[in-house]
C-alpha cells in the first residue's frame, strides 16, 4: 500500500510538472485560414487555435498567448528557439526530422495556381523549370519546389500569400506555389473572381500539425498528443469541423 502510494505521488508530481512546462512555451501561427487567423478584433482565431485551446483544457494548463507573425518569422524561430509550437506547419519529408510534431490538426493540398487565360497546365515537375513561380519564403510550397528540383533562380519569394497573389495578377509570376484552401482564401480577400484561376497542377497533399522545436522532451510531446488525441475524438471537435470546415 505504502509503494503504491509513493507511485501515485511521484505520477501526479511529474504530470503537474508536465503541465507546467506546456505552460511555458511560445505558441506562434501566422495568417491560414480556417485553421488560424486573426477575428476582426485582432485577436488569434481558427480551427486549430479552438483546437489548441482545448488540449490546454485538456492538459491542465491555463490559456496561454499565441502570436500571429509573416511564415518566414515564425518558421526562423521555431528552428533558433528550444520552447516555440508553430502552427498549422504542414509534416513535409524535408521538415521530419527538424522538428517534433503532435499530428494532425487537418490536412492540405499544395497547388501551383495560375491564371485561366494563361492556360497553364503541367503534367511533371520537370516542366516546372520553364515558369517563374511566386512562393512565400519558408512556406511547405516553396520548400516542395525545390525539393522537386526547382532552380531557385526561378523562385520569386514572397513574404506575404496576397503578394505572391499580386505578383501572379500583375504577371511578374507565371504561377503561384501555395496550399489550396490558403490560395483561393487570398482570391477572396483581395475580390477577385475565382473562375479566374485554375490549379496548374497538384504538388502535394501535406498533413497540418503542431510543430515544436527539436529541443522539447519526448515526455511532453506526448502529453501534447494524448490530449489532442482526446479533443480529436471529442463532439466538440466536429462541431469545430463544422464550423471551419463546412461540407460544400
Amino acid at each position: 500500500m505504502r509503494i503504491w502510494l509513493i507511485c501515485h505521488l511521484v505520477l501526479l508530481c511529474w504530470a503537474a510538472t508536465a503541465r507546467a512546462d506546456l505552460g511555458k512555451l511560445e505558441y506562434l501561427t501566422e495568417e491560414y485560414p480556417p485553421y488560424n487567423f486573426s477575428d476582426p478584433q485582432g485577436q488569434p482565431t481558427g480551427l486549430a487555435v479552438e483546437l489548441l485551446q482545448m488540449i490546454w483544457q485538456n492538459s491542465g494548463v491555463a490559456p496561454q498567448p499565441v502570436r500571429i507573425l509573416p511564415w518566414a518569422r515564425g518558421y526562423y524561430l521555431l528552428t533558433q528557439k528550444p520552447n516555440v509550437v508553430l502552427f498549422s506547419t504542414a509534416r513535409t519529408q524535408a521538415r521530419e526530422g527538424l522538428f517534433k510534431w503532435v499530428c494532425p490538426i487537418g490536412y492540405s493540398e499544395y497547388i501551383l495556381l495560375g491564371r485561366k487565360a494563361q492556360n497553364i497546365n503541367l503534367t511533371s515537375f520537370e516542366q516546372m523549370s520553364q515558369y517563374k513561380i511566386s512562393a512565400v519564403r519558408a512556406d511547405a510550397a516553396e520548400q516542395l519546389l525545390l525539393n522537386n528540383g526547382m532552380d531557385d533562380n526561378n523562385i520569386i519569394p514572397a513574404n506575404r500569400l496576397s503578394q505572391g497573389l499580386k505578383m501572379l495578377l500583375s504577371g511578374r509570376a507565371d504561377l503561384l506555389a501555395t496550399s489550396k484552401l490558403a490560395g483561393y482564401d487570398a482570391i477572396r480577400e483581395l475580390k477577385l473572381n475565382s473562375g479566374d484561376f485554375n490549379v496548374a497542377m497538384l504538388l502535394s497533399a501535406e498533413q497540418l500539425c503542431y510543430a515544436f522545436s527539436r529541443q522539447m522532451p519526448d515526455s511532453e510531446i506526448a502529453l501534447f498528443q494524448q490530449a489532442l488525441t482526446r479533443a480529436l475524438a471529442s463532439e466538440a471537435y466536429r462541431k469545430l469541423q463544422a464550423k471551419y470546415l463546412p461540407v460544400r
